[in-house]
């Protein structure tokens, strides 16, 4: 049987404090037994203003539905973001 994520995507941190109350949350999930953190195997990039830098990023593995997601830093002017690794 296949399990659903229940993780929503997040296109961008209104803030810091946002991001870093996230960030607790995710570990929390980390501790609870739901994922667990696997290797970043492509980085992230991205186009526009802001192409060229390499923002730290962390990949999670959701255990039950095996979707991996990333969790990109904000670094501005990018706002940082979580979603599906395709």
């Amino acid at each position: 049987m296949r399990f659903c994520c229940p993780w929503e995507q997040v296109d961008g941190f209104v803030s810091l404090a946002e991001f870093r109350s996230f960030e607790r949350w995710m570990l929390g999930q980390v501790s609870g037994g739901l994922a667990r953190q696997v290797p970043v195997a492509d980085p992230y990039r991205h186009d526009g203003r802001d192409a060229g830098l390499i923002p730290a990023e962390v990949w999670y593995l959701h255990l039950q539905s095996r979707e991996v997601w990333r969790l990109v830093w904000p670094e501005p002017p990018f706002d940082g973001l979580f979603v599906r690794v395709p």
